[in-house]
């Protein structure tokens, strides 16, 4: 879309002379008279107009007769349309500021059923190149992942945003039965690397008819003061993943 249209429009006259030019065409002295204005300022007005493509001057005679052109209107009501669906995003936004004013949950619960074997699922969850695929909210991508799944293992995710912001989160794998169970504290870290709050998560993987039950809990502990956007995140972040993780695992088996 031209940002001339915009510029053009961006005057409130020009807006009036728009609306007057949809009822019919007009000669400059009419369109003045019904702007209160005088001839020469709306003969700006037109010819700022007519730069932008927005009418056209026909002449008649002596007199000066303008007219809207209305395929750049057309157009920019093409390009509005583009507009009109709501983003899931900005749902998911609103309900993150609700949460963020209500009380914090110390426990969350998670169920997906995926189309493929808890073995293959175990290893979605435990392979570092397989994590990064699906261990990231939208708009964010796995810039690091350590997963070492044994007890006292070391498990780390690094985001990064779109602007290269990097968020990190660490902790340990405290139970390690494959391919049935996995408990594992993971904690978002603060810019000095101290855990925001405690997030002691047990994962079930149970075999079903035609895939695998997943069913995840998250406790939560020990908030530090200003954790409460963090914690506020945990509904809408684990949904995200575990929607990507239903996604890439039905696409690898389809």
């Amino acid at each position: 879309m031209d940002p001339a249209l915009f510029a053009a429009l961006a005057e409130p006259n020009r807006v009036r002379i728009v609306e007057l030019l949809n009822a019919a065409p007009r000669p400059v002295g009419e369109i003045a008279t019904a702007l209160g204005l005088r001839q020469p300022q709306t003969t700006k007005h037109l010819q700022a107009l007519q730069r932008a493509g927005l009418v056209v001057m026909e002449p008649l005679g002596q007199r000066r007769i303008y007219a809207l052109r209305r395929g750049p209107l057309r157009e920019l009501r093409q390009w509005l349309a583009g507009f009109e669906a709501d983003h899931p995003s900005e749902s998911v936004l609103a309900e993150y500021r609700v949460a963020i004013a209500a009380e914090p949950l110390s426990a969350h619960e998670f169920h997906r059923t995926l189309s493929a074997p808890p073995a293959t699922v175990w290893e979605w969850w435990t392979s570092p190149d397989l994590a990064r695929r699906w261990w990231h909210p939208a708009h964010f991508e796995v810039a690091d992942c350590v997963l070492r799944p044994v007890v006292g293992g070391a498990l780390s995710i690094v985001l990064r945003e779109g602007d290269g912001a990097l968020y990190s989160s660490a902790g340990r794998y405290l139970e390690v039965v494959p391919p049935e169970r996995l408990r594992f504290e993971l904690s978002p870290l603060d810019g000095n690397g101290i855990p925001l709050f405690r997030a002691d998560h047990l994962l079930e993987l149970t075999s079903v008819t035609g895939g695998t039950r997943v069913d995840l809990r998250i406790d939560v502990s020990d908030p530090t003061p200003g954790s409460e956007p963090a914690m506020a995140g945990i509904r809408f972040g684990w949904n995200q993943l575990l929607d990507t993780l239903a996604h890439v695992i039905n696409s690898a088996t389809s």
